[in-house]
């Protein structure tokens, strides 16, 4: 069975996989956390529980799409508890990776609707996501998730000049 978990221990292995994946097939759009460099559930605790963060850092809440049945991990999601700034012009509330071996077979589409669902426990709306301007397949995603792009912003990403779409859905 597919399903949203808080992450644990039985998918560590297939979540380092992932991330050598991302590694491989130089992912950036999203990054999943070395599991090599930290203790990802510490980091994932110290988000969670807003401690110890880094001052240009928010809260939020990380879950994994796993497969039960096979114990393998297909995606991440971060829900952001709030928006700083930075997080307004780019990242919003929500931010998720599949892993690259599972792009295009609709796990992105059914990341999102679940990630929704949390979102909406936490009574964040209007809900905030973007994704570079050339990343058309997330943009899909999100368009196809009802959100509305409402404009295009200029960032800049280690030196890099990024276009980024905002998106906006209100959920409550």
């Amino acid at each position: 069975m597919i399903k949203l978990i808080v992450p644990n221990e039985t998918y560590l292995p297939s979540y380092r996989e992932a991330y050598v994946e991302y590694l491989e097939n130089h992912v950036t759009a999203y990054s999943f956390t070395d599991p090599s460099s930290c203790d990802v559930f510490a980091k994932f605790d110290q988000y969670r529980t807003e401690r110890g963060l880094p001052p240009d850092r928010v809260g939020a809440d990380y879950y994994w799409l796993v497969d039960e049945e096979k114990s393998y991990f297909i995606g991440e999601v971060t829900i952001r508890h709030r928006l700083n700034d930075a997080l307004l012009r780019r990242g919003g509330h929500i931010g998720y990776g599949i892993r690259y071996s599972e792009w295009n077979r609709g796990y992105g589409t059914r990341l999102l609707a679940l990630a929704l669902e949390k979102a909406k426990e936490r009574q964040l709306s209007p809900v905030l996501l973007t994704c570079n301007d050339d990343n058309l397949a997330s943009a899909r995603v999100i368009e196809k998730s009802g959100f509305t792009l409402a404009d295009k912003v200029v960032n800049t990403n280690n030196g890099k000049t990024v276009l980024s779409r905002r998106y906006w859905k209100t959920i409550l």
